[in-house]
């Protein structure tokens, strides 16, 4: 199901929080029986931010300066 959500988004499943997909179905269990919503991976698509599906850039995902700082002055790299 994490897979098909993340397919959805057009996102890599690690960028999706597998807990969270799981943890957000009573919400569509909900809107199921209200009759708001048919596709369970639709509806955890359009809700990915609100029910926290997507997960958080961090600090540690970006490169590090020292990196970036390293690559402007390596003369190896043009």
């Amino acid at each position: 199901m994490t897979d098909a959500v993340a397919e959805a988004l057009n996102q890599r499943f690690s960028a999706l929080s597998l807990e969270m997909v799981f943890r957000s179905l009573p919400y569509f269990a909900q809107a199921y029986h209200q009759q708001k919503a048919t596709d369970v991976v639709l509806f955890l698509a359009a809700n990915a931010e609100r029910y926290g599906i997507l997960k958080r850039r961090r600090n540690r995902d970006k490169p590090s300066i020292f990196v970036f700082l390293w690559e402007l002055t390596n003369a190896a790299i043009p």
